[in-house]
């Protein structure tokens, strides 16, 4: 029989204290009214087989928030926890004005942990579907994820699915566009692989390393920047200057020594 690891047996006691509390107390984990006894849940704002998203009501400030989890199912799935855990690590460690910030790693009545993070109304991926972007616009947006993957970079991590749907806005501003999930978000060097993940990331912005499970490097970002510009060019093709286009077609090369090989040379581009 394998031996458990020290963080499987933190789990699995905290599994069976959890188990005494729901049954001392009579609160069910299943749908928590309250969190840390701060936050109320308004309502369920995602799922996925992996992912839960509520959002949440400070009690007393009125603030809205929101709390990643993993579904009430996936409670004892040591993988998606530790993943959870690993992206609390990474958001905790990023602050920086183009980046979404991680408040804090909190524990819903049942035992699952949870990331308490600022709550974004929309993401770029709901409007790039409804609305040309200018080009005006679209340079501020990418300006903004490269600084803010800068950042990312700087502390020896690769994003890893930079994509409309992983950009945030507050009020639809693109001003204050935000670079968030860090969910699959890896130390330079490693591989999804030893997550047991034979790929993660989104196929149509991810590099083609990528897709074929190369270890992480900040110019697979920069490819996905790339893929990003033609996505908001496309929005506004016939008003989008020639330079838009070179930027990234100049970031997307198939070969990454042809790439600009960090934020700081791509943001020169622009």
């Amino acid at each position: 029989m394998r031996e458990r690891s020290d963080q499987e047996q933190k789990d699995l006691i905290d599994q069976i204290r959890n188990a005494l509390d729901r049954k001392t107390s009579g609160v069910s984990g299943e749908k928590p009214d309250w969190i840390a006894n701060s936050f109320a849940v308004n309502c369920t704002a995602y799922q996925s087989e992996t992912t839960l998203l509520l959002q949440l009501r400070h009690r007393d400030l009125g603030s809205l928030h929101a709390l990643k989890t993993v579904p009430p199912g996936s409670r004892d799935d040591a993988v998606l926890l530790q993943r959870l855990r690993d992206e609390a690590k990474i958001g905790l460690a990023l602050r920086h004005p183009c980046l979404a910030e991680t408040s804090a790693l909190l524990r819903l009545p049942d035992g699952r942990p949870g990331l308490l993070q600022p709550w974004f109304a929309h993401s770029l991926a709901s409007i790039v579907s409804t609305q040309p972007i200018a080009a005006s616009q679209v340079i501020s947006i990418l300006r903004r994820v490269l600084e803010g993957l800068s950042a990312m970079h700087a502390l020896g991590y690769v994003h890893c699915d930079v994509t409309p749907a992983n950009i945030l806005l507050a009020d639809g501003n693109f001003e204050t566009a935000k670079l968030g999930d860090f969910g699959i978000a890896l130390r330079i060097g490693r591989k999804h692989a030893e997550q047991g993940m034979r790929f993660a990331g989104s196929p149509e912005f991810a590099a083609p390393e990528q897709r074929q499970g190369a270890p992480a490097k900040p110019d697979q970002d920069i490819y996905a920047v790339g893929r990003l510009a033609r996505r908001l060019i496309a929005t506004d093709e016939a008003q989008s200057p020639q330079r838009l286009a070179d930027f990234a077609q100049a970031c997307c090369h198939d070969d990454p020594a042809l790439r600009p090989q960090t934020a700081a040379e791509a943001l020169q581009l622009l």
